[in-house]
């Protein structure tokens, strides 16, 4: 253990025996063998590259936001993604892995690049973004990428947009592995004033719509093709967009503000799974599991975690 401690050295800042649930929005998991923060992408290929080649398991962890980690922690080494450079173009703005999205939404606003306003207020980085195809107000990172430089297999590789496989909620790094180093986003120019009104629009937006209670995001995804006639009493809005919200299918069941030890359905948004306190990951699967059985039994859909659930 002390020379695996003392080789992890080389890479980053190592911690033994952290509990997850403090590196994620969730607060929710148990304790990691090794957490290691790597803030420099050469030292980052080279950890994947020494623990690919040991056989050792690990994890990747950015902002530690729609994730559920489980109450068992994990038995490896748990890789906190910290690199932050920012590299700003004309129309493109280049940004490491470890990068808050966040903060790329405030350098393109500096520099008076629009295009990614629809994501200010979105927690995470831009790995976890990227993976995810992280969205907001109909729009997705996805459509925001020029290209990703990934990790795979021992390989650094550079994949273009169409590489990517962007879909709703997912990448083809989500399906299929990689870790992401950086990506390009192209944006384009744009005034100021209007730059700033449209950043302030989506923050009034989101406003009081989301619970300030420890969570992971929105938990499921919604329902982009609706089998048949879409439901009865669906607002005019969703009706428009062709999108049936998981929020609100879970609405309708009555369950908002329903709750299993410490995990409960918020009262303010259907589709957030919130901490109350010391919920574990058992409290929310069982939560989950409730969830998914009422839906499909009222609508005959089956709901479809947009959270990562690790076990």
């Amino acid at each position: 253990m002390l020379e695996l401690v003392k080789e992890l050295k080389k890479y980053g800042d190592v911690k033994c025996g952290k509990e997850l649930k403090k590196f994620t929005t969730f607060r929710i998991g148990g304790l990691a063998e090794f957490v290691v923060e790597v803030a420099e992408t050469d030292k980052l290929i080279a950890l994947l590259n020494y623990l690919s080649g040991e056989g050792i398991d690990y994890f990747i962890l950015g902002g530690g936001s729609n994730i559920l980690m489980p109450d068992e922690g994990f038995s490896g080494v748990v890789i906190r993604v910290k690199t932050n450079h920012i590299k700003v173009g004309k129309t493109k703005i280049i940004a490491d892995a470890g990068v808050l999205l966040g903060a790329v939404v405030g350098e393109a606003s500096k520099n008076s690049l629009t295009g990614l306003e629809w994501a200010v207020g979105i927690p995470g980085t831009v790995g976890g973004a990227v993976r995810g195809n992280a969205g907001a107000m109909g729009l997705d990172t996805g459509k925001n990428i020029e290209a990703v430089v990934v990790w795979k297999d021992g390989e650094v590789l550079t994949f273009t947009n169409s590489d990517c496989g962007f879909s709703y909620r997912s990448s083809v790094f989500k399906r299929e592995g990689g870790v992401v180093l950086s990506s390009t986003f192209i944006l384009a120019p744009g005034e100021s004033a209007q730059i700033a009104k449209k950043i302030q629009e989506c923050l009034t937006g989101r406003l009081g719509k989301f619970p300030s209670e420890p969570s992971a995001g929105s938990f499921f995804q919604n329902i982009k093709k609706w089998s048949g006639e879409l439901p009865e009493g669906l607002p005019q809005i969703h009706r428009e967009r062709g999108v049936v919200p998981a929020g609100w299918l879970i609405e309708q069941c009555g369950l908002k503000g329903y709750r299993i030890g410490d995990a409960g359905i918020s009262e303010i948004h259907g589709n957030f799974i919130v901490n109350y306190g010391n919920a574990s990951a058992r409290d929310v699967q069982k939560l989950v599991d409730e969830v998914k059985e009422k839906v499909y039994n009222k609508y005959g859909v089956d709901l479809i975690p947009e959270v990562e659930i690790i076990h």
